[in-house]
């Protein structure tokens, strides 16, 4: 899921990436199964910090991964919970079961996270004004969709913002 993890050690995974990209300029023998090896040594990292801060770390079944691709694919259309059901062709019951088992929460709060974690990664990382970041998330009103992230982030997208600037 697209989020924000806060990293304790960073020099770690500056040492990682530069090793990563080392191996893509130099390209040395063997230097996929070296790419390979590094790339899963970042994420086994990530996945420490992960547990490091108080996070789970799970592993979600083939529907459940579905209906994550399949809202994440569909941000800017805004679709409803029950056109995804229908999309994957199982129930809104269905979904909500896998989504409190793999995250404890409903399949809409699912969606709801997903969009915010698609937010604050749109804020941080792409020069696009708020309202563009709203309508590309399927809000058709600016103002809703800054009301809507301030209630599930605790801050306003452009404070948000702020916290990440450079």
């Amino acid at each position: 899921m697209n989020e924000v993890i806060a990293i304790k050690n960073s020099s770690i995974f500056q040492e990682l990436l530069l090793n990563i990209h080392n191996e893509i300029i130099h390209k040395p023998y063997q230097y996929l199964i070296s790419l390979h090896s590094h790339i899963e040594l970042l994420l086994v990292q990530i996945n420490r910090s992960k547990v490091a801060r108080g996070d789970e770390i799970w592993k979600p079944d083939a529907l459940f991964l579905k209906f994550i691709n399949t809202v994440r694919d569909n941000f800017p259309g805004n679709i409803s919970l029950s056109k995804i059901a229908d999309k994957l062709s199982t129930t809104e019951a269905k979904l909500n079961e896998l989504s409190k088992l793999h995250t404890n929460k409903t399949a809409q709060n699912v969606m709801y996270s997903l969009i915010i974690s698609e937010a604050k990664r749109l804020l941080i990382y792409q020069n696009l004004t708020i309202k563009e970041i709203a309508y590309q998330l399927g809000f058709a009103d600016p103002f809703y969709f800054s009301n809507f992230f301030k209630k599930h982030s605790g801050k306003s997208p452009k404070d948000y913002r702020k916290l990440f600037a450079v």
